[in-house]
């Protein structure tokens, strides 16, 4: 027999029925999660295996060098404009949108961390593009009680934190350190691209969620969250600097009827420099103060 910490008998299962009844919790919460949070967060998080007729590939190999060369040499950008590293930051900007968001709702919202590593992660692809993350294993899941929405099940097999500390250090060592840096640097090594632009689009697909999921999360919890990736010159994201640190900031509108600031990006993603040259993102660094106004009023006159 097996007896935990208080000498309560604990029935031994098989390695197959524990990752079953992890699985099915885990279903659990995603399906209260889809019922509370917006789709985007939660349609990027594939728990099942996805059925035969659907396209998956493993990160590993849709991250292998000639692989990445013929995206970018053959996208629509590159027929555009020739320059590899325009067309590997838009690339890294879905990526990152396809990537991160779901996690890190999930970790904020529920104290799930999934783990996101590159070696257990493969890209549900929609007309060749990458439109969610399958996670393989679901064993190394950890969950961190105080912040889950639902009771854990009585002998529930899979792993518990104690911390905050703890389920930011699983998940952030996962989804960057074992998924990020390795990404960024190979796109490094094959375009030259800045590493700072790749963290930019990291930070641009993850940052601005964290004030939606405030509307439904513990506000305590999202200022834990946040400051954590984007405030700490130095925190569990990375070994070292945090490549995340200080890559936005707020810029005052004042202007009637606007908000009275709006986040804007360290770096620009480039897309500002994709013939006609005409069109730059709301957040991008290269727009002037009067620029920018225009924009965000167009932009509020389109989603009226």
């Amino acid at each position: 027999m097996i007896f935990d910490s208080k000498n309560r008998e604990i029935l031994q299962i098989s390695p197959e029925l524990a990752n079953s009844n992890i699985l099915g919790f885990l279903r659990e919460i995603l399906n209260l999660a889809q019922r509370n949070l917006d789709s985007f967060y939660t349609d990027g998080i594939i728990l099942n295996q996805p059925p035969n007729d659907v396209e998956v590939i493993s990160l590993n190999d849709y991250l292998q060098p000639d692989r990445l060369l013929s995206d970018w040499q053959t996208s629509e950008i590159y027929q555009k404009i020739p320059d590899i590293r325009i067309a590997a930051s838009i690339w890294s900007k879905i990526y990152s949108w396809t990537t991160l968001p779901g996690v890190l709702a999930l970790m904020s919202w529920a104290g799930v961390g999934l783990d996101a590593s590159i070696d257990n992660v493969s890209f549900v692809l929609e007309d060749g593009k990458p439109k969610a993350l399958w996670f393989h294993d679901l064993s190394g899941t950890v969950i961190y009680p105080q912040q889950l929405p639902l009771a854990i099940p009585e002998n529930y097999p899979g792993k518990i934190v104690n911390s905050v500390a703890e389920l930011h250090q699983f998940v952030f060592s996962n989804l960057f350190q074992r998924n990020f840096a390795p990404m960024i640097d190979r796109v490094h090594s094959l375009t030259k691209l800045s590493k700072k632009t790749m963290w930019g689009n990291a930070v641009n697909a993850s940052e601005r969620q964290f004030a939606e999921l405030s509307k439904c999360t513990n506000l305590e919890a999202i200022k834990t969250d946040y400051s954590a990736l984007y405030e700490q010159p130095y925190s569990c994201v990375m070994p070292g600097r945090n490549p995340l640190y200080n890559l936005v900031r707020s810029e005052q509108i004042n202007e009637p009827g606007l908000p009275a600031t709006t986040t804007v990006r360290l770096t620009c993603c480039l897309y500002a420099f994709i013939p006609p040259v005409d069109e730059k993102c709301t957040n991008c660094p290269l727009f002037t103060p009067q620029e920018r106004i225009a924009q965000i009023k167009q932009y509020m006159t389109e989603t009226d």
